[in-house]
């Protein structure tokens, strides 16, 4: 029995000298024990091929711990001292050299403090406990190793660099590790010892993310460095006490602390990329990085979404300390990052030229929509500049570019005519007629609208009856407006509570289609719809003075495509490809039309000028248009047989 306990005796010194956890130890002293009782019991001795035969049996009183896998690998370091003279096969954590440091007692009082936080506040049990221990000395131990006197001296490098020191241990272990080290780090900031930032590190890279500008595709680093020392003006902390302050203003007006997770998120992460690279916020840094793998591995689906439109409104928000957290912020231009810098350096040139004649935002962006179409088209075919395109490319992509209507491919096909002869201007091509060969006219087509039929009104009548929540009165106010006033979306989301004239039963309003100042009386169905809304179901607590308004805080200002949504509710079962919510609008007239109103009047109730504009809608009088058909004759057609 001398050599197995000189054997088992010098594995559990080993263990203890690698660093395992007490609790890891202790098992296998256990086991090692109770096998040498078992022994002595059969009078028998150790042999691995015996150690082998026990394992199978898996009788608890060989062993007196339960678990095949802590037994085999109790078994597996005896059979490789045996058989070795040392640890040398058995799966164990490689020898780390800082392992056998003494922790100095700067860094042991707050190893200390944390295991009381753990016990007291995180409820951790005397085995976690113990582990936790373990792998926080053992943490600072190798920075001791790395000459770091103090906590605050950790580096960002160090944090990696210890990161890739547990690459040996599994995936699990190695993030339970970096759990731990994580809530250690975070538990320094709390006390003020260690920056927010090295906690975050510590997070992101136990989750496999990244922060590191290298990550970054080298058009974007190049533009960072660009404007670098513009960005130091506006300094990382100084980012993150302000990105505190405007999350204070949403809790303040309104939102739910869980719903200002996602913008928490936002700022933290983001602080610790600007600080991690040396970099100050930079609205052009913001939104390379909210559009990076960084904040991808970080930031999923709608919470992507919640920090685009965060960092949107802290722009506005550190530009003049104003917030208007119900502003609406269009998306980037999808796509436009993707080109190659031969395609998308002169097409953001000739943006910026566009820009700078005065042009309006939209205008711009539908150049871009239209002139992407065009490049990435080019980009199938193969090419590498722009040089390349010749007359019979530019018809083939006129030919395979379909768009919804004529008028839609005429205007794409004048924006990229456009953009050829800036080309050409520019030198980039060297022909002078290629736009020549974007064809500039087509047939107009009218669309036939299929108006809302009787049984949808009765869903639409059943649908009113039924409301009850806020979210049904405003739909039934919404709808009505539409269909016994005939009013646009558009105008009816920015009518204010000054446009409604409850003494004379009217609704006054500029026509955002047309600029037309308008008066429609209002019926009576219409006006109690929406008293019940204002009444019953419009938040006390707007400060908008529009008449509808979100449902969620801050309760701005609504769009128009909350008019399509209250379509899709009311009338859930129409699926008729095209048709919005301006289906109202042609409702209303055709069914004035096929009652016997005059046009004049009609073109009076929706806002026109004249009667032209009501064409459309004398096709879809169906019953009066039957009274006048063309005869045969008159369209040269014979007549062979039939009955009179």
């Amino acid at each position: 029995m001398n050599k197995y306990k000189i054997v088992t005796s010098s594995i559990i010194a080993e263990m203890r000298e690698r660093g395992y956890s007490d609790r890891s130890v202790n098992n296998h002293a256990k086991i090692y024990e109770t096998m040498s009782r078992y022994l002595e019991s059969i009078e028998a001795a150790y042999s691995p091929d015996l150690g082998k035969a026990m394992l199978e049996e898996g009788c608890n009183e060989c062993f007196g711990i339960k678990g095949d896998f802590v037994r085999a690998a109790a078994l597996a370091k005896l059979n490789d001292v045996w058989l070795n003279g040392t640890l040398k096969n058995a799966v164990v954590s490689p020898r780390k050299p800082y392992s056998s440091i003494r922790l100095c007692a700067a860094f042991e009082i707050f190893v200390s403090g944390f295991l009381e936080y753990c016990k007291d506040i995180l409820g951790f049990s005397e085995s976690q406990i113990g582990n936790a221990a373990r792998r926080c000395r053992l943490f600072l131990k190798c920075m001791q190793s790395w000459d770091r006197q103090s906590l605050t001296e950790i580096t960002y490098d160090d944090i990696r660099n210890y990161h890739n020191e547990l690459f040996h241990l599994k995936h699990i272990s190695r993030v339970i590790e970096e759990s731990t080290l994580h809530q250690f780090l975070k538990y320094l900031y709390e006390k003020g010892e260690a920056g927010i930032g090295k906690y975050l590190y510590m997070y992101v890279l136990e989750k496999g993310g990244n922060a590191e500008i290298d990550t970054l595709p080298e058009a974007e680093r190049k533009r960072i460095e660009e404007i670098r020392q513009d960005s130091l003006a506006f300094p990382a902390d100084e980012f993150i006490a302000a990105g505190s302050d405007l999350i204070q203003i949403h809790l303040e007006e309104g939102y739910s602390p869980a719903y200002m997770k996602a913008f928490e998120r936002t700022v933290l992460y983001l602080y610790l990329f600007l600080d991690l690279n040396g970099l100050g916020f930079h609205a052009e840094i913001a939104d390379i990085w909210v559009g990076s793998t960084a904040a991808r591995s970080m930031l999923h689906g709608s919470s992507l979404e919640m920090a685009r439109r965060f960092l949107n409104v802290f722009c506005d928000f550190s530009a003049d300390g104003g917030v208007n957290l119900c502003k609406v912020y269009r998306k980037g231009i999808s796509g436009l990052r993707e080109l190659p810098e031969w395609c998308r350096v002169p097409l953001e040139r000739f943006a910026l030229h566009r820009s700078r004649q005065k042009l309006d935002d939209s205008t711009v962006k539908n150049d871009i929509y239209s002139i992407l179409r065009f490049c990435r088209y080019l980009l199938e075919r193969g090419l590498s500049s722009y040089g390349e395109i010749d007359g019979q490319m530019i018809m083939d992509f006129n030919l395979a570019d379909t768009h919804v209507s004529p008028e839609g491919k005429n205007s794409c096909n004048a924006r990229i005519r456009r953009f050829l002869r800036y080309l050409y201007r520019d030198g980039i091509i060297t022909k002078d007629n290629l736009h020549l060969a974007l064809g500039s006219a087509a047939s107009p087509v009218e669309t036939i609208v299929r108006t809302l039929g009787p049984d949808e009104v009765d869903t639409i009548r059943g649908y009113m009856k039924k409301a009850s929540s806020p979210l049904e009165i405003r739909d039934c106010a919404i709808m009505l407006l539409g269909t016994d006033m005939g009013m646009r979306g558009a105008d009816i989301v920015s009518l204010s509570l000054a446009d409604i004239d409850w003494k004379n039963q009217c609704i006054r309003f500029r026509q955002s289609k047309t600029g037309a100042d308008t008066w429609l009386a209002m019926p009576t169905g219409v006006g109690n719809a929406i008293y019940r809304y204002l009444k019953e179901a419009r938040p006390r607590d707007t400060k908008s003075d529009s008449v509808f308004v979100s449902t969620r805080t801050p309760h701005g200002g609504i769009t128009r495509s909350v008019c399509y949504g209250t379509l899709r509710r009311v009338l859930p079962e129409r699926d008729v490809p095209g048709s919005g919510f301006h289906v109202t609008r042609k409702s209303f007239s055709t069914n004035r039309l096929r009652n016997g109103i005059s046009p004049a009047g009609i073109a009076d109730a929706l806002g026109h000028s004249g009667t032209d504009n009501l064409r459309p809608y004398l096709s879809l009088d169906v019953r009066n248009m039957s009274k006048c058909p063309l005869s045969l004759a008159y369209l040269e057609i014979p007549v062979k047989g039939g009955r009179m």
